[in-house]
């Protein structure tokens, strides 16, 4: 199976009172086309920092090499509210990304954003409302559709259902795999939740203090996981859900 990413000896420094601090340690690891990668870990563990370097959002204090097998990798961010504009349509935000291309005529564009609509079960009169005007489960099923209106064949997804509740949670998962079998979509998910990731994910990395711990297929990390730090997440995971 061929590699949609490929991150070798990823590296970065921020500076902390003057001293060096590793917000991601020489991670190293590939996202094979078509499959689900799941990393997981706590806050402030690096793994916003990570995918932020991946796509290219963070350059300062980055080194390592990073390389994209397809163009326009896109990422689908934690909080939908403040990821779109509160000024602008529904219809005009998933227009934009094709806009800005200027490949496709203003019929073409109309086209595809209404197809896309159909794709994240949205109705197509949500065009003409306002970001305001949507549920949060809405809002997210918005932004997962601007992230594939250039289709790419990579995403990022960062703690995407961490905001909406747990009903929610699993319309917004459910909705992640169909776009994945349908558009053939390779996906880095990141969540704090191995739960979740347990759910949606082929494979696992679990990172701490920017390190990768852990690494391996689903069931392995979860069954047969070496580290201690895995089995503490787990543990945050069964009584979250007891």
């Amino acid at each position: 199976m061929s590699n949609v990413l490929e991150v070798r000896n990823l590296t970065v420094e921020f500076k902390k009172n003057k001293k060096p601090f590793y917000a991601v340690n020489d991670v190293s690891f590939d996202v094979k086309e078509g499959e689900i990668l799941g990393l997981a870990g706590e806050s402030g563990c690096g793994k916003s920092t990570l995918s932020r370097a991946i796509l290219g959002i963070q350059k300062k204090g980055v080194t390592g090499e990073i390389r994209h097998y397809y163009k326009r990798p896109q990422m689908v961010f934690q909080d939908p509210a403040g990821s779109l504009n509160p000024a602008k349509t529904i219809g005009f935000i998933l227009e934009e990304p094709i806009r800005v291309r200027g490949h496709f005529s203003k019929e073409e564009r109309e086209r595809r954003v209404k197809d896309m609509l159909k794709k994240v079960d949205l109705p197509e009169e949500f065009l003409t409302r306002y970001p305001n005007e949507l549920s949060g489960g809405q809002r997210q099923r918005v932004c997962i559709a601007a992230s594939l209106m250039q289709e790419p064949r990579f995403l990022i997804a960062d703690e995407p259902v961490s905001a909406l509740d747990v009903t929610v949670q699993k319309q917004i998962l459910d909705l992640l795999k169909k776009l994945h079998k349908e558009l053939n979509l390779s996906i880095l998910f990141i969540s704090h939740d191995l739960r979740v990731i347990f759910d949606l994910c082929d494979r696992v990395m679990v990172m701490k203090s920017g390190k990768i711990v852990e690494m391996g297929d689903r069931e392995e990390v979860y069954f047969h996981h070496k580290d201690p730090y895995t089995a503490q997440l787990m543990e945050a995971a069964r009584t979250k859900y007891q």
